[in-house]
């Protein structure tokens, strides 16, 4: 963010002192605005691209589930109420009918289980659906965990 105003202070004093006429300055100015806004964007683009890569766990899939005729899309975590993020939001693709329990657990980074949900779910060939997967909530889902669907 200093950047950004050390950025901001250079291209003003620019401004002052490229400038002769009020046109000239403004559209320098109007120049200098549009620049300076693009790098504000880009700053919190960054951010954000940030924070969600600081949540993003591994995720495997067994081949069990695979072979049932199931695949998956986008996968993220999300927060409860309580701001604990623990649950993990699954886009699931239907490639077959499919009826039965689907497992996700949790591992910490020591490889040992620290939470364990199963879903029931139902599909038709060719649909698809969110599912979401509401661990325990003091299993909170870190980039350091990873998650297993069987």
């Amino acid at each position: 963010m200093i950047k950004c105003l050390h950025v901001f202070a250079g291209l003003f004093c620019v401004i002052g002192f490229n400038s002769c006429s009020t046109s000239s300055l403004k559209e320098n100015i109007n120049k200098t605005g549009d620049v300076a806004g693009q790098a504000i964007g880009q700053f919190a683009s960054g951010v954000t691209t940030g924070v969600k890569k600081s949540i993003e766990p591994k995720i495997d899939i067994s081949d069990n589930v695979k072979n049932k005729g199931l695949s998956f899309g986008k996968m993220t975590i999300s927060s409860d109420s309580a701001a604990t993020a623990n649950t993990l939001v699954a886009y699931i693709i239907f490639n077959n009918d499919f009826t039965g329990t689907i497992t996700a657990r949790a591992f910490d980074n020591k490889n040992l289980e620290m939470g364990r949900v199963k879903v029931e779910i139902k599909g038709r060939k060719d649909e698809s659906r969110y599912i979401e997967f509401h661990f325990d909530k003091r299993c909170e889902l870190k980039n350091d965990c990873c998650l297993r669907l069987e």
